[in-house]
């Protein structure tokens, strides 16, 4: 492992940790072993490292992503274990992580935003599209309008004003969305098969 990786590794663990306004690069180049000058001789500033760490966070969680494509038997599989491993990873990500990166690095979220937002659309229309072909979303599903609708029910539970954390878990607000759009869209066969699925996974879902 070169240091620059060693860096990236060691300040991704702490931005999820404990957001990333309250890790300093004292604090990382502490618990990477490293120097402040071999930091700065890999990353111009913050924003470079937290862009960096984005990055590799993004194709860990594309790799696991593409695994879950691989081994789902049809899109209703897909799309819960894409929820459980998004619910695995809110798990081990402090909310103040995407507040700090909004409040505190701004260009490097508009990056970001951009990006995801693209990829997100592709991969809503690519799972409904499929939906629509094994026959477990309704043919009438304007996937363009529906595609909008989720992504933009997944922005707001992200929204602490809306559904403070004290009140509202982000488990059982991400599932409530998902779960519902899921039936909303499905025929009858992929209402048969949510049904089954959450009865099987009842020891993960809040929601079964």
């Amino acid at each position: 492992m070169t240091a620059r990786e060693k860096i990236i590794e060691q300040a991704s663990a702490m931005f999820m940790r404990s957001g990333i306004k309250a890790i300093t690069m004292d604090d990382i180049s502490r618990d990477a072993g490293v120097s402040k000058r071999t930091i700065y001789e890999n990353f111009r500033d913050k924003d470079d490292l937290v862009r960096a760490c984005l990055d590799s966070m993004d194709k860990v969680f594309t790799r696991e992503q593409d695994l879950i494509i691989e081994a789902s038997g049809n899109i209703i599989e897909l799309v819960f274990q894409m929820m459980k491993l998004g619910i695995q990873t809110m798990k081990q990500v402090n909310p103040l992580f995407q507040e700090d990166l909004k409040r505190h690095h701004l260009k490097v979220w508009k990056e970001v935003y951009r990006v995801n937002t693209e990829k997100q659309r592709r991969q809503t229309l690519t799972i409904l599209r499929k939906g629509i072909n094994q026959g477990l979303f309704r043919q009438g599903v304007n996937v363009e309008i529906v595609a909008i609708l989720l992504m933009q029910q997944l922005r707001l539970m992200h929204d602490r004003h809306i559904f403070p954390e004290e009140t509202f878990s982000r488990q059982l607000v991400f599932e409530n969305v998902v779960i519902n759009f899921l039936r909303g869209i499905a025929t009858n066969k992929g209402l048969e098969l949510i049904d089954d699925y959450l009865e099987k996974e009842s020891g993960f879902f809040l929601s079964s």
